[in-house]
């Protein structure tokens, strides 16, 4: 078994990429074919069977460089040491006495058959070796759960017992009082660059469970904080995390749409067509009931003072396009506006982009969007259409366009107002929301991640 593999794919899960078994199961294969010697090898190999989307490439190259930096600057450095001193054709006994120098043949505890310290080995191969036996030790003294530095110590001290470190000071207490001064020094040395590498090992999985954490804290923090407390730096980082959001919820209801595809079973048509076969069951036949499909409408203000948030909501559905019924996209300031064909043709964000140039200035005109909404999509209104409006609420004292709304809200199967605003502004100053709750099935608030969604997933729960 890999640990080092092992290791890597748990820093990979801590990370957020998931890897299943059959993924570990390939990599302990891609990992035995191409070895640990050319970093930039493994790399592509490794990327082949565990990133499968351009975030989790990144994800990925982000993990291999922190996890594997010090190994490969380590391999690098024993390999040249390894070639100066086989140039050099030191004798046994001097390659002995330089401790991180020899033929690489012991075990990783450095003890060989033979008294003399030249049998023992250690160059480039020993401390390669050194280091495999140093994190298969950390591995059993469950390194990967070292979360401060005050715990350094006790790892530090978990390692060295599964290597056994006592019975090595005992040995070396022995030989010194023997008189073998030499091969208890070499002892020492082993012992010596035995420790370096668990002190090595212990920061590093300090370091990288550290970031790990600080990523989860971070991301917590994204979801649940309003849009509007948010810098501009940290609105960057919100797409990566709106797809994974998106990933997850389109896995669990893409599990909860093959379950309820199924239906029950149909014993009486299962026993007939089975009949042959003694009654054994070899081929099921399901009760299904067929439903039609709905269609979502999307209708997002796009002025200044919710731009924000209806960028998140365009990124959601684009992103759980594959769990989602056929949806249709509108953004408006005044006239409600199509965009479903740009956000086909362009990746998410660019079409964002193109949208709030062409048509993100100006302040809201409730009354002129939803009229021209209703027109736009009359037609197509059904007992299974499903309409999402995002805004505030606020219409400057103009139009409110009520008697469009009421019209879509009693064609239509579901209308949701998803209001950014907190439920304590609702109704103060130029809001009109209240009249809107009046024209809805359900009026709620969208301020942070968290409750975006949980309000699409409540949607996905009620389509399927």
């Amino acid at each position: 078994m890999d640990n080092t593999l092992l290791q890597f794919i748990r820093h990979l899960r801590h990370h957020g990429l998931p890897v299943s078994t059959a993924e570990t199961l390939d990599a302990m294969q891609v990992t035995a074919a191409l070895g640990y010697s050319d970093p930039i090898l493994l790399r592509d190999g490794l990327a082949s069977c565990l990133a499968k989307t351009v975030d989790d490439n990144d994800t990925f190259a982000l993990c291999f460089d922190q996890f594997f930096h010090l190994d490969h600057s380590q391999d690098a450095n024993s390999s040249d040491s390894q070639a100066a001193n086989t140039e050099q054709n030191l004798p046994s006994s001097e390659q002995a006495n330089e401790g991180e120098v020899g033929d690489g043949q012991a075990s990783g505890e450095g003890q060989g058959d033979s008294a003399m310290p030249g049998k023992g080995g250690g160059g480039g191969g020993q401390g390669s070796q050194t280091r495999a036996d140093v994190m298969r030790a950390a591995a059993e003294a469950g390194i990967e759960n070292i979360q401060f530095r005050t715990q350094r110590g006790v790892f530090r001290r978990r390692i060295l017992d599964v290597l056994g470190d006592n019975q090595r000071q005992i040995e070396i207490q022995a030989l010194r009082e023997a008189g073998n001064d030499e091969r208890a020094n070499w002892l020492e040395q082993i012992r010596d660059a035995q420790i370096a590498a668990v002190i090595d090992v212990i920061n590093r999985q300090l370091l990288l469970n550290n970031d790990a954490s600080s990523r989860a804290i971070r991301d917590d923090i994204l979801q649940n904080s309003s849009l509007s407390a948010m810098e501009s730096y940290h609105r960057e980082r919100l797409p990566p995390l709106i797809r994974k959001l998106a990933k997850k919820l389109a896995s669990r209801h893409r599990q909860r749409h093959r379950h309820a595809r199924k239906g029950k079973l149909d014993l009486g048509k299962t026993l007939r067509r089975n009949i042959a076969y003694g009654g054994i069951p070899f081929h099921r036949f399901w009760k299904t009931t067929r439903k039609d499909k709905s269609e979502i409408f999307v209708l997002c203000d796009i002025s200044g003072s919710v731009s924000a948030w209806s960028r998140v909501l365009l990124l959601f559905m684009q992103a759980l396009s594959d769990v989602l019924p056929s949806t249709r996209c509108f953004v408006f300031c005044g006239r409600s506006i199509e965009v479903t064909d740009l956000f086909r043709q362009y990746p998410a964000d660019e079409a964002l982009a193109i949208v709030q140039q062409r048509h993100g200035l100006g302040s809201s005109d409730y009354g002129l969007a939803l009229n021209t909404f209703r027109d736009q999509i009359a037609d197509k209104l059904n007992r299974r259409s499903c309409v999402i409006i995002l805004g505030d609420g606020r219409g400057n004292g103009g139009d409110t366009g009520i008697a469009a709304l009421r019209d879509i809200y009693h064609r239509a199967r579901l209308v949701l107002w998803f209001n950014p605003e907190s439920q304590f502004s609702w109704n103060t100053g130029d809001s009109e929301i209240r009249r809107y709750q009046s024209a809805a099935h359900y009026v709620a608030e969208c301020g942070s991640l968290r409750k975006l969604e949980r309000l699409l997933d409540g949607l996905l729960s009620l389509l399927r």
